[in-house]
């Protein structure tokens, strides 16, 4: 008996070296979003670009030798299960980052936490500003809605070489008006001059009036910060009335072609998006052939792209600080300078990203068309 136990006492002694040298070959990192319920698509997408980018890099070698392994853990897009995974995966899993989480709310709330123990946390999708306001650790790879408003002043700027612009514009709408004020600020910058400014309310249908005053000026670009269907109402209504003009405006005005009956006027309408499976690049291509591999299918929404980026710019990090200790990786995270899948990013006082848009239009069957990659 004494026997055995002996052996079993030397069997975890040993054990209590190897563990430990194990775990050592190994970079935890977690993954917290909706993978389940009504908006787990989100979830799913933001997963896949990850974990797509953290097969590659292992195959490759990891980090410096040691594999990087993401801990996956479901929000349920609630609060509480956020803030419960985020305690795992710190507390248990001894994760050295978070990636996550999805939706905005929960991030928010994940946050909290993150920015009280400085741990490296970087989001893929959450668009609300203040994220990362007063979390010094606290990131994101995807762009905020007024960052459209700047690349869309600045496409017009170089595209068309606009000088005389107009603005269009839903009062009382928070995405509208906070495109319409960055979109006006970047043009003053930019030396163009906005010669009409012109709002509607909300649930308006007839814009003719406000359409009128713009014709009057004989702007060259008007930009239109709407949705779909009230944007298709303003450009058949500008067609009635003559005003001949390319329009501009950001993703919201991306569902356009299934509301427009007239559709010869869509290549007439550039808008921003986060990213393009049509994008040239070669790292795009590279992105677009291993989630094929990886999935059989091609990527269905832009936060497969910016959750690869997400994981990309973490291992950058930690691969410049030479180190998983959080405070230097923050700094790494800090000075980032590289180009992703979904564009050159760099990173702004904020915490939010400097990065390309992805300047779309349309063909007369509504077909949606790349244009450029409108670098920052």
């Amino acid at each position: 008996m004494k026997k055995w136990l002996g052996i079993l006492l030397s069997l975890i002694l040993a054990a209590s070296f190897i563990l430990p040298a194990m775990a050592e070959d190994t970079i935890k990192v977690g993954g917290i979003g909706c993978l389940t319920g009504p908006y787990a698509m989100y979830g799913i997408g933001v997963r896949n670009g990850i974990d797509l980018y953290v097969e590659e890099l292992n195959a490759g070698g990891g980090i410096d030798g040691k594999l990087v392994e993401v801990i996956w853990e479901d929000d349920e897009s609630a609060d509480e299960k956020a803030i419960n995974a985020y305690n795992k995966l710190v507390q248990s899993d001894g994760v050295v980052a978070i990636l996550g989480s999805v939706l905005s709310g929960q991030t928010d709330a994940v946050a909290d936490y993150a920015a009280e123990d400085g741990i490296p946390m970087i989001s893929a999708s959450a668009t609300r500003y203040d994220i990362t306001t007063n979390r010094p650790n606290v990131f994101r790879t995807c762009f905020l809605d007024p960052f459209q408003g700047i690349s869309m002043a600045n496409f017009a700027r170089d595209e068309f070489d606009a000088v005389n612009l107009a603005v269009l514009y839903e009062n009382g709408n928070d995405y509208s008006t906070g495109l319409k004020d960055t979109f006006i600020a970047q043009a003053e910058k930019n030396g163009q001059e906005v010669l009409a400014v012109e709002a509607s309310a909300m649930g308006d249908v007839d814009f003719k009036a406000q359409l009128t005053k713009i014709k009057d000026v004989s702007p060259e670009v008007v930009f239109l910060p709407y949705y779909g269907p009230e944007a298709a109402l303003i450009m058949t209504q500008a067609k009635e009335l003559g005003l001949d003009v390319k329009f501009v405006g950001a993703d919201g005005i991306s569902s356009i072609g299934d509301s427009i009956s007239d559709k010869s006027l869509l290549p007439g309408v550039f808008y921003s998006d986060h990213f393009s499976t049509d994008a040239d690049s070669p790292m795009v291509q590279s992105f677009l052939e291993g989630y094929e591999k990886k999935y059989g299918e091609g990527p269905s929404i832009a936060f497969n792209a910016t959750g690869y980026d997400a994981a990309l710019v973490l291992v950058s990090a930690i691969k410049a600080a030479g180190t998983t200790e959080f405070q230097p990786v923050v700094d790494a995270i800090k000075g980032t300078s590289l180009e992703g899948v979904s564009g050159v990013i760099t990173f702004d006082d904020h915490n939010d990203p400097i990065k390309s848009a992805f300047i779309m239009t349309f063909d007369e069957s509504g077909n949606k068309l790349f244009v450029k990659q409108q670098n920052p």
